[in-house]
């Protein structure tokens, strides 16, 4: 059972540190992973959203859905952090009545049931769009 622990810690290291193997580790460790997974992204996407905050606050310009986003996640999380943890872009979304970050999550398909949202405490104006 030891060796089992083991070799199931080198590849859920092996996933989380080299962004390219973790389709593969994933497919076999999936279950027993997503949840730290998804604990990654969360804590990941409360950083992003507590920077665009601080924009926000500042009155500084916000970057825009798409990629003037992509470029501002890019410049201000450098070493692959633009990235959830299954190797997806994180986006940025605006609503009706909200903004907020999303992960695909684990399926890596956008609008699906294990999609996670970040919500923000500020809603963009719609000058600002």
């Amino acid at each position: 059972m030891a060796r089992v622990i083991i070799v199931l810690l080198i590849l859920l290291g092996a996933s989380l540190y080299f962004p390219k193997t973790r389709p593969v580790v994933m497919e076999f460790l999936g279950p027993v992973v997503n949840p730290v997974l998804r604990w990654q992204t969360d804590g990941e996407m409360d950083r992003i959203a507590r920077e665009l905050e601080s924009l926000n606050r500042q009155g500084s310009n916000i970057p825009m859905p798409g990629a003037s986003f992509q470029n501002w996640m890019e410049r201000r999380f450098m070493g692959g952090a633009n990235e959830d943890a299954w190797g997806v872009n994180y986006t940025f979304h605006i609503w009706r009545d909200s903004t907020g970050i999303v992960s695909n999550g684990p399926d890596r398909e956008i609008g699906t049931a294990d999609d996670l949202v970040q919500l923000l405490s500020f809603r963009l104006e719609p000058s600002r769009r």
